[in-house]
């Protein structure tokens, strides 16, 4: 596609504006050159309807004038888009005078400055310049051969000579239609009589910097076109060299188009035909047309009027889409509800498929299950067979082990004697001790229990000396007349209310405790849970470390051996010195079958699955030695196995099938590698069970499970910790915690993706995990706050009960001094007070005596628990050095017992290796039979199902039958209720889907295209409006000095609105009044000097490289054919870079000469009924 040409300049100071004179609707993708027109300042939208702006002079400055006025103009009513284009401000008068003021001032500044050029500023241009024109049996012409030169050529000949056929070729060569030639109706019209084909050749210059696909090209361009009578017609684009490039109409239109030649716009064109009526016959309206033609405005109109009526029409088509979306709408909601219906069957459907399959194989599963019992008895009876041959030697052996044994029982025997009497000489001090400090404990109890007797009877004495104080009160107040009897009854009263209100007081501070207690617990529930959530915050951001880990590691299965394993793997293949080289790391020969487990396994065996393997001590230390040039931390280096690569026969020693062991949910590659894990980690006895109390019953409930170390299981609510439970040496449980590693990347090669959903569904549920342990925290924060507000209100009501107390107190003290004024005594009673108070403080004396004994007592006692506790343990080392001779008696019995039996077992072994070797065979026989079984059992099964199904632990033939035959019960049911198959119903949904979809995205689709179309609609209107404003008035300035240069007075009329274009000239400018005359006044010579202004002006306003006129002087007289043609040289000299065409049958002046700046060719055509002869032949 060619590249977008750069607007040119016509001054040093006035930019031309780039003006695209087609619309971008009616056109490719392809990059056009713009046309060039010369352009007034710039102005936003307000600028030109509200505030148009003058420019001031060179300083740069400009001077706004606002102008006020209302459009009274009352005219038909207009199209939406003629009310947006004649804004009525730009048919103002004002605006025009502003708009004509402004261009006359450039004008002017631009006359100024042609008189300080010299001659030669103006030169051709670099490109887009005809040079030559070739016609062959065109028109009247054989063959026509014109060469052009690159600014103003004048072809001059006789009438009827066939000059016009040059412009005609240009147009038609250029792409133009026959019918703008004026010429011919068609093509073929245009075919000189008595040949059946014509060819046309332009040749184009294709110089400086953007010139059209130079590359491509050269520096010429040559255009040829060929039509035959036939009506055949074609193109060729050809390069400098003279070879066709391409015969593309559109590659013609490229060319064109970013030229911009305009071969067909009547103005850049001017036939002879258009010439002579082009002021002389025409009227205001069609002048308006040619000029509107001519500069573009109307193609731009039409373009825009269309862009108009697309978006009404849009509008209208959204208004019936929305209805329509509404009704999709329900008919889709309507066709998903069914399907949701059909969905819920969807995997029951599924579930029978696969049951079918597996009610096939199930069978074949219960064969090999008994298989796989009679390969166990065979496996066991070979096993039995080797172990009884061994077990003659064996036992041999173990008869010769027991009898050295019972002599070192003997020995034990005799030294555990020796050492049992000084240990029994110290627990008989230590008893002695412990007697003597009993004794000490005795006497205090009995010292104790005399104080307590004396305590009470003091307790009787108080009691009694109590009685007689009442007695003597009540003789008092028997002689007082009973006032004092009254008062003391109100003081008993008062002492019942602070009594009553002590007790309340007393219970009110129990209650604090319970209070205390709840709140604590509260605050104490909260820190815990806080706790959890911390743990549990930590979890998460593992398993998100991990989750990163292994997205990270997609495609990298060495992301979780450290930076350094790769260098250590590349020296290890370097090296040549190993005797076996090193197997390793271990992981990489490892394949887990089952991702679930991934992180346990990688826990338990980490370290391993870093480490290497080799065969030889001399390659261990090869391969150390290369580790230490690697990884320079030692902690770091993977640990170095030795191992041979005979792989024994371990299968003997793996548990029962059911369990998965480490080493069944692993692929392992490489017989070292499984050899190894087998020694060091035992991965063969360690097996894998999903729940923690699934993994105690098979652990702990039972018999002890055969071939199983340890058993792992995942944590009941830790998901980052597993269980490890196992059996201890003296039959204990053991359990302990095993923290997983979450955050590393994988080692062991397995399905990343499956790991990745695994991790992600781990921190799904850590993260509900945490939610519920917030709302844990919110209600044990809740409970906080309300033990709180409760122990609050506690201290309130405390401090209410003190003052309760308080001023009950208050009460009997004022109530016992009102007792004491009206009270009659003789001493009496205060003598039996006396005695009162003195047996209280007896009672009070034998208290504390009563305590200091207690204590006296527990610190006895403390000295007996020592001396007990001295006993106790010299009772403990007698006893247990007593239960070792014990043990060496019991050994010697059990050796002599043991040895004896091993001779029996060494008898028995020999008898019973014959019955073994039977039963073997036995076995294996059976094992053969099975297999035939088993083998016709798949090929029945092969025939449902080729690929083998997978039948849960536990599931029987029965079982899934039974839930097959419900399953399509149900399916029939379903069916009978829809009344149609579910694929029917899915295509109604999808059908419905589809249609809804198309509909919604069409219809959002057209209101985007709307809000694009109105946008660029609104800017593309603005920009036509400035354009059409000041090339009209850039025209008449220039209309107006064109006349000048005869002495003329005239005025360019432009009538936008009604679309109106006249002139009127005054031939004798000394005339000032009157408006001057209209076209149809003036003589034949005026008229045609008046067109040639008039040109000239809309040329000057135009940008397009090329402008051809025939016969421009037809009309003329001598003085205005003179004036005319000074006239054009002189704006062909301003119009710099522009190349002219003009055809004249005329001579021209004398004084029309060549100068430096501007090459005029004159060229004269001959009668072409004459014989043919090249053009330069006749060249004056």
């Amino acid at each position: 596609m060619a590249p977008q040409k750069r607007p040119r300049f016509e001054d040093e100071d006035e930019i031309i504006s780039v003006v695209q004179a087609s619309s971008s609707f009616r056109q490719g993708d392809g990059q056009r050159k713009k046309a060039r027109v010369s352009a007034g300042p710039r102005s936003s939208k307000s600028d030109l309807t509200h505030s148009p702006s003058v420019p001031s002079s060179d300083s740069g400055s400009n001077e706004e004038v606002q102008y006020s006025y209302t459009n009274n103009d009352d005219g038909p009513v207009q199209t939406q888009h003629e009310a947006a284009r004649d804004h009525w401000e730009d048919y103002s008068p004002q605006t025009q005078a502003l708009d004509d003021a402004w261009a006359e001032k450039k004008h002017q500044e631009r006359l100024q400055r042609n008189k300080t050029n010299k001659i030669g500023d103006n030169a051709a241009a670099d490109n887009a310049i005809i040079e030559k024109i070739t016609c062959q049996n065109f028109m009247c012409h054989d063959l026509l051969s014109v060469e052009l030169g690159p600014l103003i050529n004048f072809i001059v000949g006789e009438n009827g000579s066939g000059k016009s056929a040059v412009l005609t070729a240009i147009t038609l060569c250029l792409g133009g239609k026959a019918s703008a030639t004026n010429r011919g109706s068609s093509l073929k019209s245009l075919i000189k009589e008595g040949t059946d084909k014509a060819v046309l050749k332009v040749t184009l210059k294709n110089g400086g910097t953007d010139a059209y696909q130079k590359d491509l090209y050269g520096d010429k361009i040559i255009v040829e076109r060929s039509f035959t009578t036939s009506g055949s017609s074609g193109f060729k684009l050809k390069n400098s060299a003279d070879h066709t490039v391409s015969t593309k109409k559109s590659d013609v239109d490229d060319l064109i188009e970013y030229y911009q030649l305009q071969v067909d716009n009547p103005m850049n064109v001017l036939t002879q035909d258009a010439a002579k009526s082009f002021i002389q016959t025409s009227t205001p309206k069609e002048k308006y047309e040619f000029f509107v033609q001519g500069v573009q405005l109307q193609q731009l109109d039409n373009d825009y009027k269309l862009v108009s009526d697309t978006c009404q029409q849009i509008e209208d088509r959204l208004l019936d889409s929305k209805e329509n979306i509404d009704i999709l709408k329900k008919e889709l909601d309507k066709a998903e509800q069914r399907a949701k219906i059909s969905d819920q069957f969807k995997n029951m459907r599924i579930q029978m498929g696969i049951m079918g399959k597996q009610l096939a194989w199930a069978q074949v599963v219960d064969q090999e299950n008994i298989l796989k019992e009679r390969q166990r008895d065979a496996t066991e009876a070979e096993v039995n067979v080797t172990q009884g041959e061994k077990a003659i030697e064996e036992r041999s052996t173990a008869y010769e082990i027991m009898h050295r044994k019972l002599e070192q029982a003997e020995e034990n025997l005799e030294q555990t004697q020796d050492d049992l009497a000084p240990l029994e000489l110290e627990e008989t001090t230590a008893l002695e001790a412990w007697n003597q400090v009993q004794a000490e404990v005795r006497m205090a109890e009995s010292i104790r229990v005399q104080i307590r007797k004396d305590l009470s009877n003091a307790e009787k004495l108080v009691t009694s000396c109590q009685h007689d104080v009442d007695a003597e009160k009540k003789r008092i107040e028997d002689a007082n007349g009973g006032a004092s009897a009254r008062k003391q009854a109100e003081i008993d009263a008062a002492e019942i209310d602070l009594k009553d209100a002590t007790e309340a007081l007393e219970s009110h501070q129990e209650t604090r405790q319970e209070l205390d207690k709840e709140n604590a617990a509260a605050y104490e529930a909260s820190k815990k849970y806080d706790s959890q959530l911390r743990a549990k915050n930590g979890e998460i951001k593992d398993y998100q470390g991990g989750l990163r880990e292994l997205e990270a590691s997609r495609g990298n299965h060495m992301a979780g051996y450290g930076p350094h394993m790769a260098t250590l793997l590349k020296r290890i293949q370097a090296d040549g010195g190993f005797r076996e080289r090193p197997v390793g790391p271990m992981g990489l020969h490892v394949k887990l079958l089952k991702p679930e487990w991934s992180s346990m396994i990688e826990s338990i065996i980490g370290n391993l699955l870093m480490a290497f393997v080799v065969t030889s001590k001399q390659d261990q230390v090869r391969l150390a030695q290369l580790m230490q040039g690697v990884i320079q931390n030692p902690a770091q280096r993977p640990q170095i196995l030795i191992g041979n690569g005979a792989l024994d026969n371990f299968s003997m020693n793996e548990p029962d099938p059911q369990f998965d062991t480490i080493l069944r949910v692993l692929e392992i590659d490489n017989n070292l590698v499984r050899k190894q894990l087998m020694i060091v980690a035992g991965i063969d006895q360690t097996i894998l069970v999903r729940s923690r109390s699934e993994g105690q019953r098979v652990m702990f409930d039972g018999p002890k499970l055969q071939n199983v170390r340890v058993c792992f299981t995942p944590h009941d609510s830790k998901q980052d910790w597993a269980q490890r439970l196992s059996i201890g040496g003296n039959g204990a449980t053991e359990t302990t915690g095993q923290k997983l590693d979450l955050k590393s990347a994988p080692r062991m090669k397995t399905d990343t993706e499956s790991q990745i959903t695994l991790q992600k569904q781990r921190l799904s549920n850590a993260q509900r995990e945490k939610s519920e342990i917030d709302e844990k925290i919110c209600v044990r924060r809740d409970d906080y706050r309300r033990t709180d507000e409760a122990i609050k209100q506690h201290e309130s009501d405390r401090k209410q009960l003190r003052i309760r107390v308080q001023r009950a107190q208050e009460r009997v003290d004022e109530l016992q001094a009102e007792f004491d004024v009206v009270n009659i005594t003789d001493g009496a009673l205060d003598a039996l007070k006396i005695s009162l108070t003195e047996a209280e403080a007896d009672v009070k004396r034998l208290e504390d005596d009563y305590g200091s004994q207690s204590v006296q007592i527990d610190e006895v006692n403390k000295i007996a628990s020592a001396k007990k506790r001295s006993l106790k343990g010299a009772r403990l080392v007698t006893t247990e050095q007593r239960t070792k001779v014990e043990k060496a008696q019991n050994r010697i019995k059990q050796t002599t017992s043991a040895r004896n039996t091993a001779l029996g077992e060494k008898n028995f072994a020999c008898e019973e290796i014959d019955t073994l070797r039977k039963r073997k065979a036995t076995a294996g026989q059976a094992v053969a039979d099975q297999e035939e079984q088993v083998a016709s059992f798949t090929e029945q099964a092969a025939a449902v199902s080729p690929e083998r199904m997978d039948i849960e632990v536990g599931t029987t033939f029965e079982r899934l039958e039974q839930k097959y035959d419900k399953f399509r019960k149900q399916l029939k049911e379903h069916h009978n209720r829809q009344g149609a198959n579910d694929t029917d119903v899915y295509a109604q949904r999808n059908e419905a889907q589809a249609r809804f979809n198309q509909a919604n995205a069409n219809y959002m689709n057209q209101a985007e295209l709307l809000q694009l179309l109105k946008f660029s609609y609104d800017q593309r209107l603005t920009m036509f409006r400035y354009f059409r404003r000041y090339i009209s008035s850039r025209s008449r300035v220039l209309f107006s000095y064109m006349l000048h240069e005869r002495a003329f007075r005239g005025d360019l009329m432009i009538d936008h609105k009604s679309k109106l274009l006249d002139v009127r000239v005054e031939p004798d400018n000394t005339k000032k009044s009157g408006k001057g005359h209209s076209t149809k006044a003036l003589s034949g010579g005026e008229k045609s000097f008046s067109s040639i202004c008039l040109l000239l002006s809309l040329w000057e306003a135009m940008g397009a490289p090329l402008r051809c006129l025939d016969e421009y002087d037809v009309f003329m007289d001598d003085v205005n054919r003179d004036v005319s043609a000074r006239m054009i040289v002189t704006a062909a000299r301003r119009s710099v870079g522009k190349q002219f065409i003009l055809i004249t049958p005329k001579a021209l002046a004398k004084d029309i000469e060549a100068a430096a700046d501007v090459k005029i060719s004159r060229t004269r055509l001959r009668d072409p009924r004459a014989k043919q002869t090249a053009i330069e032949d006749y060249m004056e």
